[in-house]
């Protein structure tokens, strides 16, 4: 299966590897936190929201995006806990099967930076073994993100329900999920 997907360090011909930056380490803790109920929880929004605030005037903003990796660890509870037959966002890789949204996708990502930042992000056709990738809405998980930033721990467990369940919002933008072997088959950023 040909599908689409953005990277700042693939190239042609490599397999992809889940995970490859070990960025599930920053997941975890917080579906952990979940095991023991919402005020640990709370507590660990709240301990992401300091080192927010101590990266940032560090210079190390990139890695310091709580709201990130509490929706994500979030999610990572209500799948094992509710929807453990759905792909693992944790261990998945996102991919587009539509090009015309995928160029939208990569210039609403990446339009507002520098051409010389913008250089660095490529869209690749990838090569999917997987013949029923999970397709999920991802501006439910958008949705969540925004709800976990307000912490609204009930909003974000309702988009994440929706999300695994397959439902979808006013305005979809389609994500498929797989877990399964894929190879980058061709850089197409030169369309964009």
């Amino acid at each position: 299966m040909l599908l689409y997907h953005m990277s700042q360090t693939l190239k042609c011909g490599d397999t992809m590897t889940p995970d490859f930056q070990r960025l599930n380490d920053l997941s975890e803790p917080f579906a952990q936190a979940l095991d023991h109920g919402d005020g640990c929880f709370y507590a660990m929004l709240l301990n992401g929201k300091y080192l927010y605030a101590v990266l940032c005037k560090s210079g190390l903003r990139e890695w310091s995006n709580y709201a990130k990796w509490a929706t994500e660890g979030l999610f990572e509870h209500i799948r094992r806990t509710e929807f453990p037959a759905c792909y693992g966002r944790l261990n998945s890789f996102f991919f587009y099967d539509n090009l015309d949204d995928s160029k939208r996708l990569y210039w609403e990502a990446w339009g507002d930076e520098t051409e010389e930042e913008r250089a660095k992000v490529h869209l690749f056709e990838v090569e999917l073994d997987d013949e029923m990738p999970q397709r999920r809405d991802m501006t439910l998980y958008d949705k969540a993100y925004d709800a976990i930033e307000k912490q609204d721990v009930e909003a974000a467990r309702s988009y994440a329900r929706q999300y695994f369940s397959g439902e979808q919002s006013d305005k979809p933008v389609w994500e498929l999920l797989s877990s399964k072997k894929a190879v980058v088959y061709r850089d197409i950023t030169g369309t964009l």
